[in-house]
């Protein structure tokens, strides 16, 4: 566990533009361009596609404030928009948490599923490609990390030896 730890650290630490896959890039710069114009999006897809990763690039680069869960969405700061991780996307959770980060102080909130959210929220999915497999098995080698497995399933397989649970 402890390596898995590290890997993750290592991870968290690079989160910038330069460590984004290709498809990450495209949601990224989508998710950039909605945010713009919307209050709310949904950025979702599969386990292990990077979404997570965009998260963190949004908050390293101090654009948005990163929650993990919505337990852990605090009061605004500074940084006006919120990415909310691990939602569950239906309705209810939906609502539940819009209604807690407007009551935080967020004017634009990203919510983070893995599948389109049951509202009328625009959405950004994002899959995975042989491209962004090759991207992430690079980023790794680079802090010194070998892939477990660059097979195309998931990025989680990539960093830990055991297999992503549902």
């Amino acid at each position: 566990m402890n390596r898995f730890v590290d890997i993750l650290n290592r991870i968290r630490q690079h989160a910038n533009t330069d460590w984004l896959t290709p498809s990450q890039q495209i949601a990224y710069e989508l998710l950039r361009e909605r945010l713009g114009f919307l209050d709310e999006v949904n950025l979702w897809g599969a386990h292990g596609v990077g979404k997570t990763f965009i998260g963190w690039v949004l908050h390293m680069q101090q654009l948005a404030i990163y929650a993990p869960r919505l337990e852990d969405v605090e009061p605004v700061g500074m940084v006006r928009i919120v990415v909310v991780d691990n939602l569950n996307w239906q309705r209810s959770a939906v609502r539940a948490t819009l209604h807690r980060c407007r009551e935080q102080g967020y004017d634009k909130v990203v919510l983070i599923t893995t599948e389109p959210v049951q509202e009328q929220i625009a959405g950004v999915e994002l899959r995975l490609t042989t491209d962004d497999i090759q991207k992430v098995a690079e980023n790794l080698r680079a802090v010194g990390v070998a892939p477990f497995n660059d097979a195309l399933q998931s990025l989680w397989n990539m960093v830990s030896p055991l297999p992503l649970n549902d």
